[in-house]
């Protein structure tokens, strides 16, 4: 009887547990795309990926643009972002003459659905793709770099694997392994218990079809050929510790390491919401001068 409880009752167990996991982790990612501040002029895109799938964004070209920067937000975020800074981050980089191409990713915002929910970066690199081949039709000599937080950053790398057309780019706060860090949102958003959170995206892998290992982001950094990398870790991040930043710049030395300073405790724009991804608000006098010096390295002329 003890034998027929462990066999039939933790799978069934892991299978309800997924069955949650899966409603709290798709209600994460359908958050609403706010509208556009009225200075940015932001123009509403759609493509559609070699796999199907119809991709919502945001493109905005600067007066004399160096490159295009594809803006690629992180899991549970959408283009539309204000919490996390991102038109702020647009007009940074308007600012300093990158044109921006802001997407949602699958399953995200007001882009369609992807075949798995927990892909970690392998489909969504699609959506990556994607956008180059919406960039390069309308402008077939542009040069491209991708911004991207967790998630997004995964897309961009694994894009990077295959797609010698982005050039450079940037991470920020990305996951050395993706498993950890969707566990971590269900405890911090869902306030599961850490148990029943990996339970729940076991099931979710091996019970109901998401199965499909994780890309470990390191192990993809260390086999990546050197390019223009940075990568930015906030040092108090509760999401990606870190420890994992760590990893990804062991993994790849050449790759330059910006460690965003902990911000004071009474900060005001922790009552905003965390740490995550948002160094830009942060650091923003620090963030423009290393991100846009970053860029500048790899893409201004020298009359540029």
């Amino acid at each position: 009887m003890l034998l027929l409880l462990v066999f039939v009752g933790a799978p069934l167990a892991a299978l309800l547990a997924a069955g949650v996991a899966s409603s709290l982790l798709g209600a994460a990612v359908r958050i609403p795309v706010a509208a556009p501040p009225a200075d940015l002029a932001l123009a509403p895109v759609r493509f559609t990926t070699r796999d199907g799938v119809e991709i919502a964004a945001w493109s905005a070209e600067a007066e004399a643009p160096k490159a295009t920067v594809i803006i690629a937000p992180g899991f549970g975020s959408s283009r539309g972002d204000a919490a996390g800074g991102l038109y702020a981050l647009m007009r940074d980089l308007l600012g300093r003459d990158y044109s921006v191409l802001a997407l949602d990713l699958r399953n995200h915002g007001e882009s369609g659905d992807g075949p798995r929910l927990l892909a970690g970066g392998i489909d969504e690199a699609a959506d990556i793709v994607a956008a180059l081949d919406w960039i390069k039709r309308r402008h077939p000599s542009r040069r491209i770099a991708v911004y991207g937080i967790d998630l997004g950053a995964a897309a961009a790398l694994v894009a990077v694997a295959g797609d010698p057309r982005i050039e450079a780019v940037v991470s920020a706060d990305l996951f050395a392994r993706a498993e950890p860090f969707l566990s971590g949102v269900l405890v911090r958003r869902a306030a599961w218990p850490a148990l029943a959170a990996d339970l729940g995206l076991w099931g979710l892998r091996h019970l109901r079809g998401e199965r499909r290992e994780p890309t470990d982001m390191a192990v993809l950094a260390a086999h990546l050929p050197p390019m223009p990398w940075l990568i930015v870790q906030s040092a108090a991040d509760p999401l990606v510790p870190l420890a994992e930043g760590q990893a990804l710049a062991k993994a790849a030395p050449w790759a330059a390491f910006w460690v965003a300073p902990a911000p004071a405790l009474d900060h005001p724009l922790l009552a905003g919401g965390g740490l995550h991804g948002r160094a830009h608000e942060f650091h923003r006098e620090d963030w423009i001068e290393i991100v846009a010096s970053f860029l500048d390295s790899t893409f201004a002329t020298m009359f540029g």
